[in-house]
């Protein structure tokens, strides 16, 4: 005769359970050694303070950015205005941000005849950030690049109207993305 049904049940739970208790400890020694790496390569909260325990925010604050040609230039520069000061006054700078930007448009969804029924507007910027008495090297340089589609249609207000939402979209990922960029870098190395 075969042992009872009960206690086979029983041994095979508790052979699972130290299984899943085992499994359990793994996983909590795995966090914690990630915890202790992380924690040993310097990660900060990126709008803490800077390396000179001055606030990020009072910082940016200190970057002034001159105009820049075109209309979707204008739209990056204000959004990173806004971004860098809150919408208050800029304080008296410490850094200037040089942006250029340039847009092309292509087309795409191509039909039979040959019209195209939507087009993408292509953003790219690149920026160099100086500290303000030193114009001859950036402390920080690179491009960022953003695309949005947008449809052709029949009425001429819908295509100006969907291309103007197009750059002013382009524009603002543009303006998140620097504002990361550039905050990023200014809280470890102001």
């Amino acid at each position: 005769m075969g042992k009872h049904p009960l206690t086979q049940k029983s041994k095979t739970k508790k052979m699972s359970f130290k299984a899943v208790s085992l499994k359990t400890v793994m996983i909590a020694i795995m966090l914690s050694c990630t915890g202790a790496l992380l924690s040993a390569c310097a990660f900060k909260p990126l709008y803490g303070t800077t390396q000179t325990n001055a606030k990020l925010q009072e910082t940016l604050k200190s970057v002034s950015i001159p105009e820049v040609p075109g209309r979707v230039g204008q739209v990056v520069r204000n959004e990173l205005i806004f971004r860098f000061t809150g919408g208050g006054h800029a304080d008296a700078p410490q850094y200037r941000l040089s942006l250029v930007v340039k847009e092309s448009v292509k087309s795409q969804f191509v039909r039979r005849d040959g019209d195209s029924e939507g087009q993408f507007l292509e953003l790219k910027t690149s920026f160099k950030l100086y500290r303000v008495g030193d114009n001859k090297l950036p402390i920080l340089e690179g491009s960022s690049f953003a695309k949005a589609a947008f449809n052709d249609n029949t009425s001429i207000y819908s295509n100006v109207r969907s291309r103007r939402d197009a750059e002013d979209r382009t524009a603002k990922t543009t303006a998140e993305d620097l504002q990361v960029r550039i905050s990023a870098f200014l809280s470890g190395n102001s």
